[in-house]
Parts: C-alpha cells; structure tokens; sequence
C-alpha cells in the first residue's frame, strides 16, 4: 500500500472515531436530558398524587387530630415576669393549649461548669419549678427547648466555649466532629432533663437543628470525608443514642429545614432515629412545604409536627404582628393537612402537634422583635382557628371559603373572648380588650410619632435633613429656623412622654434589664435626633455675622 494510500485510510478512521465520539457525547447527552426530563415529571406527578390524595371539596367536613396544642415561649434575652406568664396559663387552657415550648436560653439556671451560660438575671430554680407546678395544675405541660447545632450563641460566644465553634468568627453554629462537643451537649440537656424530670417525667424535648448556617467547614468535620447532609444526620443520631441511652422516655423534637433538601432514598442507611420527630415550620401566608417533603419525613419518622408563627414572623424589628398574615398562615396549615392523607394510603394521617411559635429575637445578636403582651390578640385568634378545625367546619358549596369560615366561626368567638370586632378586611385590634392594651396603645403612639418624624423629616419643604450638614456652614435660613425648632420641641416632648410610659407598663411584664433594653432601642435614636436639632438652633441662633463665601469647592466637605 503507498504512504498516501496508508493516510488516506487513517484519516478516514480518524474522521470515523471522531464522529463516532461526538454521537456518542450527543446520545450521553440526550439520555441525560431524557433522564431529567423524567425526573421532573416524575417529581411533578407525585406532588399532584399527594395532593390529590388528599383533596377537600368546599362541602366536604374538614377536621384535623392534634394531640398537642403547644404555645412557644421564646425567652431570648426578654426575661418575662413569670407571675405574668403565669396569668396567661388560665387563657390558654381556655382556648386549648395543653403544652408550652419554654425555649430557656440563657434564662435557665445552669450550674456548675456551665454556669457562665445563664444570664446574670436568669430564672431562680425555685420559681421556675413552682410555674411548672401551676402549668401542670391547670393541664399545660412544659416542653424544653435546648439548641444542639445552630442559634447557640449565647454558649459559643464565651471565651470557654469559643473552641466548638464551627468557624472561629462565627458564635451560631457548633462543630460536631469534637468531642468536646457531645460532652458539652451532653452536659446541658443534662441539666435541662434532670431539672425537669425532678417534677414531672418529660415525654419531650426540642434540640433545635435549625438553621445551621456553618457546617462541615473545620478541619475535624473535613477529614470525616462526609457531604454536610451526612454530617447533620451523623449529629442527630447522636444526639438520638445520648438521650436512649440515659432517657429512654423522652422523644426529640428537631425544626425540619435542614432535612428539606434530602432527596427520598438517600437517608436510608441511618437508623435509630425512633425517639426523633420532626417539626414542619412554614410561616408565610400560602405554605410551600411540598408534599413530597412530608411523604418522605411520613416513611422515615413516627410522628410529625407541623409549626406556625403568632408574632416574630413579620420583620426582625416588627412592633406588632401582622395580624392578617399570622391569622393567614394558620388558616392555611389547617386547611392544608384537614382529612389529610398521604399518597396511596386510605387512612387520614394525624399529625402530632402543632407549635405556635412566638419569636421574641431572629437569633440570640438580634434586636428583640414584637413583644409577646402586644401579640395576644394574635394567640387567641390563631388558636381559636385551630379549636375550630379540631372541632370540623364545612361551609356552603361554591362560597370563599376563607370570608365563610372568618364570618361563621370566629366573628363571635372574638367579640366574646377579647370584646372587639375584627373583619377579615380589617385586622385592626384597636378595640380589642386584653392584659397589654395599654402597652399596645403606648407603642401604636411611638409608631404614629416615628411615622410622621420620618414623612417631615424627608419633605423638601421643610429642609430639615439638610440642616446638620448646612448649620455646620452657618447657612440657615433663620426665618425658618423658628418655625423648625418649635416643631422639634413639640415632637421632644412628645417621644420622651412615650418613654416614660413605655418603661412603666413593659415593667408589668418584663425585667428591669430588658424593659431598659427595649426603651432605649426604640427611643433613643429619635430623641438624639431631635436634641441635636435643638441643639443646632441654639447655637445658630446666636450667629449674627457670617464669613464671605468662600470659591474653594473643598470648604463644603464637612465631615
């Protein structure tokens, strides 16, 4: 054969392999497309199963089984008065509560070697104990909530504990490959246990796991050679054998975000979580939590929990609940799981419980958030929702279900229980009659003042946001200066009879620590304000010459 010959032939053969490489990248492709086209629908279809599966009709009777009520008390730097929580305990029973989440923090008396994790103001034994007794007495068990993973700031902060941080800049997240850890751990849902099977045998305890937001970043988590799904697993498992081995008794409850992205089959291998279940939260007005979510916790867990929001859901620095949306978001969880079946089952599922939660902080560095005496009008009205799906609602065919179920169940009730009336269009509980009106009406002041500070101090035609910057030119127009100062005088006035009232009925609820928190966070930055501009006018007031203007740009970068 001649060397072109040989060439000609190779460079077919080239051409051929080539060609037959890029068909088969093309066929690769195409069959992983298909796959995920598959998988989509797949997903898609099985979603619609589930809802399907448990698709109401508006005349169908809807009903839902909860065998716990449960209010949370978040105590997150907000040291309520527990003779005030106490007066709360009789209104629950009334409205069915039957269990309270107490999440402690730094508000539980801790000893020994984990003292220093207590605030200086935190609860005495003694008086923790004997609220627990009176909870009991009238049929409300208390349920501890210790954080285990994330939120543990108010220990990760301290200089003894800053070595099980995750990341060393960050106080929030715990590393769980020490073992320093699970000692540690061990050690504080110790006490938390003991305390309280010293008064009653605890059936449960929430561990937290939520919100983890640094995980498998440390060297120690890094050489286990483990994806940060089987690094939470590994740690709730462990979490599960500690409390089997020492209180068999006791069931873990765990928030369930951080279990949302695992896909169904991938969890297989961890077993032993019998004693741990998990608690759906989803706080917005139309809830997201897939179905798909729930079936795969449903075949994995014995019991679910399902979780709202009353307050601490609208805004880190919220005054007061939206109370439209909270009243939405627990209409919608009941609505979503009444007669509520899984997927290729014939019996209605019946979840454990529902936690209505109360936040007080987003996270224990956070400012404090809707304050829980403002926020009752919101409890009841969102526990007299789940009464009423407990009870069963049906309402006419082709009516909004919504207006229907507001105006036939609870228009009443309200009147009764808090003696104002609420629409659904008008969620204003101005009127309403409750322990903490008083408190409400002070802050309803301090908004309807900081609104309208906000509107005159940006309208151009008063000028007052420029007057800092200008006075320090000595360029003020004096003819209006006394118009300006006049209105700043009055609104002075105003904002510092607003702090005296405020600090006097906080102080009905809360600690004296606290109530000298709050006072300043939302006070102090308005009076600054407006006492700098007085403080401005005074000295404008006495300029009675003024220097040539000066042509050098630089002299207006007043600093």
């Amino acid at each position: 054969m001649s060397e072109l010959s040989r060439f000609m032939n190779e460079s077919k053969m080239r051409c051929f392999l080539n060609n037959a490489r890029k068909l088969r990248m093309r066929f690769i492709l195409l069959a992983l497309a298909i796959l995920s086209l598959y998988l989509f629908i797949s997903y898609i279809l099985l979603e619609v199963w589930f809802v399907k599966s448990g698709q109401k009709t508006k005349s169908t009777p809807m009903s839902v089984s909860l065998t716990y009520v449960t209010v949370h008390v978040d105590l997150k730097g907000t040291p309520l008065k527990l003779s005030y929580l106490e007066s709360l305990l009789p209104l629950m029973k009334e409205n069915g509560v039957n269990s309270l989440l107490m999440e402690y923090e730094d508000m539980f008396p801790y000893e020994g070697k984990l003292a220093n994790l207590s605030a200086e103001n935190c609860y005495k034994k003694p008086e923790l104990e004997s609220f627990i007794y009176k909870a009991l007495k009238v049929g409300i068990e208390v349920i501890p909530l210790v954080q285990t993973f994330g939120h543990l700031e108010y220990a990760l902060k301290l200089e003894e504990f800053k070595h099980l941080r995750e990341e060393v800049l960050y106080p929030d997240s715990i590393c769980p490959s020490k073992r320093e850890t699970m000692v540690f751990l061990a050690h504080m849902i110790g006490q938390i246990m003991d305390f309280h099977n010293s008064i009653r045998t605890l059936r449960y305890i929430h561990v937290g796991c939520d919100e983890v937001f640094h995980i498998n970043k440390c060297q120690h988590c890094l050489k286990r050679d483990l994806v940060d799904m089987d690094i939470f697993l590994h740690h709730v498992k462990t979490l599960s054998d500690v409390m089997k081995s020492q209180y068999s008794d006791t069931t873990l409850l765990i928030w369930d975000d951080m279990l949302r992205g695992i896909k169904p089959g991938e969890w297989d291998y961890i077993e032993g979580l019998e004693n741990v279940q998990p608690v759906c939260w989803d706080y917005g007005t139309e809830i997201q939590i897939s179905h798909a979510n729930l079936f795969k916790y449903h075949k994995k867990f014995q019991h679910l929990w399902i979780s709202t929001a009353f307050k601490g859901a609208d805004g880190r620095t919220a005054t007061f609940p939206d109370l439209r949306n909270r009243f939405m978001n627990t209409y919608s969880w009941m609505n979503m799981i009444s007669n509520y079946k899984f997927g290729g089952e014939s019996q209605v599922y019946n979840f454990r419980g529902v936690i209505l939660t109360g936040w007080s902080r987003y996270s224990h560095m956070d400012a404090p958030c809707e304050l829980l005496p403002v926020a009752i009008p919101s409890l009841i009205l969102n526990l007299m929702v789940i009464q009423k799906f407990k009870s069963g609602v049906t309402t006419d065919e082709g009516s909004d279900f919504l207006e229907d179920f507001f105006n036939k169940y609870l228009g009443t009730e309200m009147i009764q229980s808090l003696k104002c009336v609420i629409d659904i269009d008008n969620f204003d509980n101005s009127e309403c009659e409750f322990d903490g009106k008083q408190l409400y009406e002070v802050l309803k002041a301090y908004t309807t003042i900081s609104g309208n500070l906000d509107d005159i101090f940006n309208d151009d035609k008063l000028g007052l946001k420029y007057v800092e910057f200008y006075s320090k030119l000595n360029l003020i127009n004096k003819n209006i200066m006394s118009n300006h100062s006049t209105l700043v005088v009055k609104y002075l006035k105003d904002i510092m009879n607003i702090e005296n009232c405020l600090a006097k009925e906080m102080s009905k609820y809360y600690e004296s620590e606290f109530v000298v928190e709050y006072v300043n966070y939302k006070i102090s930055p308005i009076k600054k304000k407006l006492q700098r501009l007085l403080n401005i006018y005074d000295v404008v007031n006495n300029v009675s010459t003024w220097t040539r203007r000066s042509k050098n740009n630089n002299s207006f970068a007043v600093t």
